[in-house]
């Protein structure tokens, strides 16, 4: 099988413009102005960057913030408002504008790369686009390599052969995602689910550390650096209090990438009319998402009591560091 597409093999691929594209909501903007921040300080080269948002989930000051910050870093960007669907479901952390990533793939047939807003990227991101350039005619997507975990039944992998938090999209139409969407019943992670479904027999496989889940950080020696860390699930480094974030640092965690980035980004954005509003938006950032009681949740809702604990968070971090085996992995403040 192959790609359906009128550009041939030697141009269809080559990347003229290194054109990265995301989606976010209101809740996910800081995690994304950091991304920009990270993505133009470990490059030489220039890009472009779509920002996608389902219709009423990204509203005007949003944009404009996302807008001031990428003008403070000389990235262009572009916002692309999406219409919503009835398929694009809640399903616990992830939020329907998942789902976008498959509007904005049938929306661009130039070739381009989807980064999540929850990654940092390190120097050596940006080979992807080299990567992407290799593609075969029976190559319709680029994917990371997903590891295996030394204790599958809890950090290890979903069964899927592939994580879409970061994708290289060949020039080409895409495969119909709505047909299979439209009948699709109930499983976990739809949107992973459904790009397993119809491209995991046409993938280009690349290095795992192109989209490197935090359960897998540890596994590489020091000296193989992720190229994009991931921070998959419902806890992310913007709901750490950043007076909590010595361990982590200390200790180079994973968490510890994302607010190096975030303190670039301060410095980038200082003395301007930005360096205030980052501020309100990074504490209104820990409580952005929501506690349930679920066993995935687990690791957000330790981070939002850790916020409302105020001086008495250090202790108890403290004391939850002697059982530290029994945290889930991520929650750094702890490992």
């Amino acid at each position: 099988m192959k790609r359906n597409s009128s550009a041939t093999r030697n141009t269809g691929n080559l990347v003229k413009t290194r054109h990265v594209v995301c989606a976010i909501d209101s809740q996910m903007v800081l995690g994304l102005a950091v991304l920009l921040s990270s993505m133009k300080n470990q490059t030489t080269q220039k890009f472009v960057v779509t920002i996608g948002y389902l219709e009423g989930n990204l509203p005007r000051h949003d944009r404009n913030f996302l807008q001031g910050i990428a003008h403070q870093l000389k990235i262009k960007v572009s916002f692309q408002e999406l219409n919503n669907r009835r398929q694009f479901i809640r399903q616990g952390h992830i939020s329907p504008t998942t789902f976008t990533k498959f509007l904005l793939s049938d929306m661009f047939e130039t070739p381009h790369v989807w980064i999540d807003a929850d990654t940092v990227a390190l120097p050596g991101w940006d080979q992807i686009f080299q990567q992407l350039e290799g593609c075969s005619d029976s190559e319709f997507l680029v994917v990371a390599a997903r590891g295996t975990s030394k204790r599958p039944s809890k950090d290890g992998p979903s069964g899927l052969a592939f994580n879409a938090g970061v994708l290289g999209w060949p020039a080409g139409k895409r495969q119909d995602w709505e047909t299979p969407l439209s009948v699709m019943g109930p499983v976990a992670t739809q949107e992973q689910f459904l790009f397993n479904q119809l491209y995991s027999n046409f993938t280009k496989t690349i290095s795992e550390k192109f989209n490197l889940l935090t359960y897998r950080v540890d596994s590489l020696e020091p000296s193989e650096m992720p190229f994009i860390i991931h921070y998959a699930g419902a806890h992310k480094p913007w709901h750490l209090r950043r007076d909590l974030t010595h361990g982590c640092l200390k200790h180079i965690c994973p968490w510890s990438a994302w607010f190096r980035a975030e303190e670039r980004l301060m410095e980038e954005i200082r003395a301007t009319e930005l360096e205030p509003e980052l501020t309100v938006r990074q504490r209104d950032a820990l409580r952005s998402g929501r506690i349930q009681a679920r066993r995935d949740h687990s690791g957000y809702n330790l981070l939002r009591a850790l916020s409302a604990l105020g001086p008495l968070a250090v202790f108890v971090i403290k004391f939850l560091s002697t059982m530290k085996q029994w945290i889930p992995r991520g929650t750094h403040p702890i490992h």
